[in-house]
């Protein structure tokens, strides 16, 4: 009888053992998964700012908080290389916002095709703004690579009240707006979406 109890406890012991075994390694794979999602969703991870590759396999992409329709937001910056930027220069006609950071992958993937989509922009640089936030070598590469086609601001990393992504709601990296005639803006996924053809009137 002891015999067949100590073997009776040893059986359900180890299964007991299988099982949590097998609970660990889904709450881990659940885990990957779920900071896989989220890097893509909120970093810029772009989020109307992940990567093409996020958004096609059906990865949530939150919204910035400023909704498409939403009037331009007031903002004070000050460009390094171009001076005082405010939202009144940006106000009538047609302009386009980019947001990017150092600590998002996509954002460094993503600036060369920013640049091809706005070359063209109407109204050249003037009406192209493009906010770094972060510092750094990653952070020097994309001002490096926006200047040519953009008046680059440069924000400190984190949330940072008064900062232009602030004012605009982002919570995606990287985002895209595009702002209109009349100061209403609309985000945008990628490069791409941005109206950069002259407005069908």
């Amino acid at each position: 009888m002891t015999t067949v109890s100590v073997i009776l406890v040893g059986c359900l012991s180890v299964f007991n053992l299988v099982l949590t075994l097998a609970l660990a390694k889904k709450l881990t794979q659940l885990s990957h998964a779920g900071s896989h999602g989220n890097s893509h969703g909120a970093s810029h991870g772009s989020s109307h700012g992940g990567s093409a590759g996020s958004i096609l396999s059906g990865v949530s992409i939150p919204d910035n908080r400023l909704p498409d329709g939403a009037p331009m937001p007031e903002f004070r910056t000050v460009s390094q290389a171009d001076g005082p930027i405010s939202g009144n220069d940006l106000t009538g006609d047609r302009a386009v916002v980019g947001f990017f950071s150092t600590t998002c992958g996509s954002c460094l993937e993503q600036a060369p095709d920013f640049v091809k989509a706005v070359t063209a922009y109407p109204g050249g640089r003037d009406r192209v703004l493009a906010v770094v936030k972060g510092t750094g070598p990653v952070g020097d590469n994309l001002v490096a690579i926006l200047a040519p086609v953009a008046r680059v601001v440069v924000e400190p990393a984190g949330v940072s009240e008064g900062s232009v992504a602030e004012a605009f709601g982002v919570v995606r990296w990287p985002s895209y707006v595009d702002i209109d005639a009349a100061g209403r803006i609309t985000n945008r996924l990628l490069p791409a979406e941005l109206a950069v053809a002259p407005a069908a009137l």
